[in-house]
């Protein structure tokens, strides 16, 4: 079971390069590639509960009401905080209209994002893919303008490439 969750979410690669090849609808891309992105981090969730219960003893048996605990506040705590720390920068990129400003401002959203989610033992890829989809979606229609706009995803973009490439060479 701890194998099955490891490898269980979908590869948001090949479902992004799948759909650029057929050409949907941007929104349609990005609500998909959340959606990927999300599986993604219920499958860490359910790797981190899978494997606390494949390393449990005798003496310390987890409970199905423990399991139930772990699994709302990993994966709901997650997403909420990312739903606050989305907000925080959607509110402070509002404010602004400088494309490196609001570029570093997603920078350290998404690092200081992760290490409160460590810290407080929810879900971190949850709480940035949350933050992730808030700032992307509806910071990009409301709070950037056109220029940052195209920055901000090209710069994505270029990360996402980086650390896929990244991924794969360390997988092979």
């Amino acid at each position: 079971l701890v194998f099955g969750a490891l490898i269980s979410p979908t590869d948001p690669v090949a479902v992004l390069s799948l759909l650029k090849s057929i050409n949907v609808p941007d929104a349609l891309e990005a609500k998909i590639a959340g959606e990927s992105l999300f599986n993604d981090g219920v499958g860490v969730v359910v790797f981190a509960i899978l494997l606390t219960i494949a390393t449990s003893t005798g003496s310390t048996q987890v409970t199905a009401l423990e399991v139930g605990e772990l699994f709302v506040v990993e994966a709901l705590g997650g997403a909420l905080l990312g739903a606050v720390t989305g907000w925080i920068a959607y509110k402070a990129m509002s404010t602004m209209d400088e494309h490196m400003l609001e570029i570093l401002l997603t920078l350290g959203i998404v690092a200081a994002t992760y290490a409160i989610a460590l810290r407080l033992h929810l879900s971190g890829p949850i709480a940035v893919v949350v933050t992730g989809l808030l700032v992307g979606n509806r910071g990009a229609d409301m709070a950037m303008s056109d220029h940052t706009r195209g920055s901000m995803f090209s710069f994505w973009e270029l990360i996402d490439a980086i650390l896929n490439s990244v991924l794969f060479n360390l997988i092979g």
